[in-house]
């Protein structure tokens, strides 16, 4: 498995061209471009923040301005969902190439996960616009570019827990066409079991079980750096970290010994 990855290097291009394809073909035609990527999160921080400060206001502490928590915790979750749902049709959209021609089948998973990855970064720079907004109001958020290279370890782990997920369920749904309407399912579940258009409910005796989930303590993470401009909980990025390593293996794993049968099945 290790040296199948190893030699990924000599793709670098086509993985590029395949980003760059997945980047083009999603915005061809399209009068906004890039702009669609941006209304999604912007306008879904708009309805929360209409339902959660006034139609159902939150009474928590520590969650002004809301617009800003929502879209710290939504952004990496909006990356990790754009990627998960994109790629687990790769495999089966892809047939015609498949069969055609050879390359390591796991560049299509893997493109479209980095052209998300583009998305982000781009809405990252968006996002630190409203902190600087908002700073006239919040000042402590002008400390912002104090806490901005934690997001240099925050991102590769979460793109590779991403890519892990991404690699099973591409995979699993060649063999399985129901995988693709259980995914979205499932993201939705996760969605609201994450704390992202809220904060950290008091479970009691429950609460280690829902920090067990990886994207709550990847979501907390983000949070604290984009919202708390605090310094992450070492512990939550070790756990993440090492959540994200298994799962990105295990997730190959599956994937190469799946693969021979991919041109068949497709």
């Amino acid at each position: 498995m290790f040296s199948q990855l190893a030699s990924l290097t000599g793709y670098r291009e086509l993985l590029v061209n395949f980003a760059r394809k997945e980047l083009k073909v999603k915005y061809k035609n399209s009068v906004l471009g890039f702009f669609w990527s941006l209304l999604n999160p912007i306008l879904m921080m708009i309805v929360f923040s209409f339902v959660f400060t006034i139609a159902i206001p939150i009474r928590a502490e520590g969650i002004q301005p809301y617009a800003i928590f929502f879209l710290a915790g939504f952004l990496p979750w909006n990356f990790f969902n754009a990627s998960v749902i994109g790629s687990t049709t790769s495999i089966v959209g892809n047939g015609a190439l498949i069969k055609k021609v050879y390359f390591p089948r796991e560049l299509l998973p893997v493109s479209i996960a980095m052209a998300n990855l583009v998305n982000f970064a781009l809405e990252l720079l968006v996002f630190v616009a409203f902190i600087v907004v908002y700073s006239t109001s919040f000042p402590h958020f002008l400390a912002f570019y104090k806490y901005l290279p934690f997001l240099l370890v925050l991102i590769p782990i979460l793109f590779m827990f991403t890519v892990g997920v991404s690699l099973l369920v591409a995979s699993l749904n060649v063999y399985y066409r129901d995988i693709q309407h259980l995914v979205g399912i499932f993201l939705m579940m996760l969605f609201y079991s994450t704390p992202i258009i809220y904060p950290v409910p008091d479970l009691g005796a429950y609460g280690a079980i829902y920090k067990a989930n990886p994207m709550t303590a990847i979501v907390l993470s983000f949070r604290k750096v984009l919202f708390e401009m605090a310094v992450p909980d070492w512990r939550f990025i070790a756990y993440t970290a090492t959540v994200a390593f298994v799962v990105g293996v295990f997730g190959y794993f599956v994937f190469l010994r799946m693969e021979p049968s991919f041109a068949e099945e497709v």
